[in-house]
């Protein structure tokens, strides 16, 4: 059996951030601790270590009061990702698309997913697409391709040059799974601007 060659980090490509050094390492670890001390959490402790390939920082173990007070902080600081994310609910809702993915917070971006087809439809409509003759629930795929180009058109017009990875995924006679549009994850910048736009849609 063939083995797939694990694909290359952004440091081992180099076309990214290159490998921080051992002096940036060292100082990374400094600042975390004093930023964890400052906020009370003494017990938790970055120690520079340079005993594998590269250097990093390592965490100690920690007892559970300190761990959840530090979810807490990090949550706190990301207070403004997880606002956009109710918003983009709730301004889904505000419109009947009652399936559409819950919002949730992932890798610091808006992750969303799966979208019925009578659902993308309206959303397209939301966002300014022009109207489309009736659509079949389980459209076939050039149907689907021409659901998923006018709301990638819509989106992008309504959002200010604003990007989301969508797929269109066909009827599975195997697996017997209806049709969806698949969503991509969003930029909270972006996921701004859609809730802005969807705010100020008077499309039903």
């Amino acid at each position: 059996m063939t083995r797939k060659t694990p694909a290359p980090t952004k440091h081992e490509t180099g076309l990214l951030t290159p490998r921080p050094t051992r002096q940036e390492t060292n100082t990374a670890a400094l600042a975390l601790d004093r930023e964890l001390r400052a906020a009370g959490l003494s017990g938790i402790r970055p120690v520079f270590d340079d005993s594998g390939a590269a250097p990093y920082v390592r965490l100690n173990r920690t007892d559970a009061v300190d761990a959840t007070e530090l979810a807490r902080l990090i949550r706190k600081g990301m207070r403004g990702t997880y606002k956009v994310a109710a918003q983009l609910r709730e301004a889904a809702r505000a419109h009947g698309l009652d399936d559409f993915p819950n919002p949730s917070v992932h890798n610091a971006r808006i992750h969303l997913g799966d979208l019925s087809i009578p659902t993308a439809d309206r959303l397209a409509c939301a966002l300014g697409a022009p109207p489309q003759p009736v659509l079949e629930e389980i459209p076939d795929w050039p149907e689907g391709q021409q659901l998923l180009d006018r709301l990638h058109s819509a989106f992008k017009k309504a959002t200010g040059g604003g990007f989301m990875d969508m797929y269109f995924h066909p009827y599975c006679q195997r697996c017997d799974e209806d049709p969806v549009v698949s969503l991509g994850d969003l930029t909270v910048r972006t996921a701004r601007r859609f809730v802005t736009a969807l705010r100020r849609s008077a499309c039903p």
